[in-house]
């Protein structure tokens, strides 16, 4: 290949400097000129244009829930003191339990509910707002892209055969990993520092700043617990608002002081409105997703249940249903597989795993489902020599998959689980199999302790329920409230 001409490399650096020369910006945030490479309106389209993917691909709670109108309430509040007012700012809560917040470009907020429920304050909603607002007013999105795109564009003065690329999809994907992997440490301290500056001005009680911090950071630890009491394997943390890295925190807690030395006595805290506009809703997933309910699994809207020995650890996600004995590995999954045409139990586990591993299949009829099963002997996941009870239920267009396995030279030893477990299987009745974990208000009383409450729950939140009530309530397990305050409870 030729090298290209003199000339045609000196165009190519001129038409870098021409870009480079027209992409300076005031900072909303900082006041300082900014090299970005976004103006505004692309921005705002960018923010437009995920914000309706999102919508595609998330359970978004409808605008008209009254929790939805709580967050939006709460939001308006912040944003019309922010450094952008003149954004139209848009809220939403994610109908899922896990504990996040993000943003995108132009002013669409996102929380999700499993967030929400471990609030303890309309102060702390507002300093979780407030850093995503930070993100947007300070265009942190549009600044990563920026970065992005300036070492492509010092690619092309190297080889001008490498075009400049357009904003557009490519933005979408770097937004996507901004969510996924947050900002860097600056930015989301920058976001931080901005959420303090927006709440003390609109009239929050900043030291719920830090009881926000204590809280993420106990939810951090409490999964950790989990995850180290389940496999050993190190959990994934919530990276955005009040990140708990000894650095942050020391900042933060100053910045803290300092904006509180400059409030009224009037700020406001808004511990009962926060728990009002709680009360009701699922503690985790939704009955469209299932929910884990103690040593069952109940999905309402599917109309099944199943149940585990002790022992078991049970987690939902949205493609299977998967547990463990504790510390074992001996596993179990549940799938749902949508049919297209009519087969009998036989044809499905055949379907579903090579002839050659099938042992023999039994065929029956149970609580209005065709039920097929047999023992597999085949690699499995996190186990290469292993042996599955594979069971299929079948009813009208649907057959639920379920399998549990271990090594093969430890099945005998499981295999009664396994059969405890699929015999289990029926179908869901309110009356009979009660609901999921709901969110419900008591009064604290003189003698009560996170330990009764979950004796009195029968542990639905499994084994460390009273962790997480307490968590849910701002405090330690060691730690309780005065009598006669209003706390979170799951019933």
């Amino acid at each position: 290949m030729k090298r290209p001409s003199h000339s045609l490399r000196l165009m190519a650096v001129l038409m870098l400097a021409g870009v480079l020369f027209s992409a300076c910006a005031t900072n909303p945030v900082t006041k300082q000129s900014q090299f970005v490479l976004m103006s505004e309106d692309q921005e705002l389209k960018l923010g437009q244009e995920a914000a309706a993917q999102v919508a595609k691909q998330l359970p978004l709670m409808p605008a008209d829930d009254p929790l939805v109108q709580y967050v939006d309430k709460v939001g308006q509040r912040v944003a019309a003191v922010a450094d952008r007012p003149d954004l139209i700012y848009r809220f939403h809560v994610i109908d899922e339990p896990t504990i996040n917040a993000f943003a995108l470009p132009g002013g669409y907020i996102y929380i999700y509910r499993g967030l929400l429920v471990n609030l303890n304050s309309e102060a702390e909603l507002a300093a979780v707002l407030g850093h995503e607002i930070g993100h947007v007013t300070a265009r942190h999105a549009v600044q990563q892209y920026t970065q992005a795109q300036s070492y492509r564009l010092g690619m092309a003065v190297a080889s001008i055969f490498v075009p400049i690329p357009q904003a557009g999809g490519q933005l979408s994907n770097l937004l996507v990993t901004a969510i996924i992997r947050g900002y860097s440490r600056q930015d989301e301290l920058q976001a931080d520092e901005l959420s303090i500056k927006y709440i003390a001005k609109a009239g929050y009680d900043v030291h719920a700043t830090t009881d926000l911090l204590k809280t993420l950071k106990r939810l951090e630890d409490l999964k950790a617990k989990e995850e180290k009491d389940t496999t050993g394997k190190p959990p994934e943390t919530y990276h955005g608002a009040f990140a708990t890295h000894p650095r942050t925190e020391k900042r933060i807690k100053q910045a803290v002081a300092e904006a509180a030395g400059k409030q009224s006595e009037l700020a406001e805290d808004g511990h009962n409105a926060m728990l009002a506009a709680l009360d009701g809703y699922p503690y985790g997933d939704s009955p469209d997703q299932g929910a884990v309910v103690g040593h069952r699994f109940l999905h309402p809207k599917l109309g099944i249940q199943i149940k585990f020995p002790k022992g078991w650890v049970i987690e939902n996600s949205p493609r299977a249903l998967n547990a463990q004995i504790r510390q074992k590995k001996v596993f179990f999954q549940m799938q749902l597989k949508e049919l297209q045409k009519h087969r009998t139990a036989a044809e499905m586990i055949r379907k579903f795993f090579p002839d050659r591993h099938i042992g023999p299949i039994t065929q029956s009829q149970r609580d209005g489902f065709k039920v097929g099963q047999a023992v597999v002997t085949m690699s499995a996941p996190h186990i290469s020599q292993a042996r599955i009870l594979a069971t299929v239920f079948l009813e009208h267009d649907k057959a639920f998959v379920t399998m549990g396995w271990c090594d093969r030279h430890t099945f005998d030893a499981h295999q009664s689980q396994f059969e405890s477990i699929a015999d289990s299987f029926r179908h869901y009745d309110a009356k009979r199999d009660g609901g999921i974990p709901r969110v419900h208000l008591i009064v604290w009383k003189q003698g009560d302790s996170w330990q009764l409450l979950a004796r009195q729950s029968h542990n639905i939140l499994g084994r460390f329920t009273a962790n997480k009530i307490a968590v849910m309530n701002g405090m330690g397990l060691n730690e309780t409230p005065k009598a006669g305050t209003v706390i979170k409870t799951v019933r």
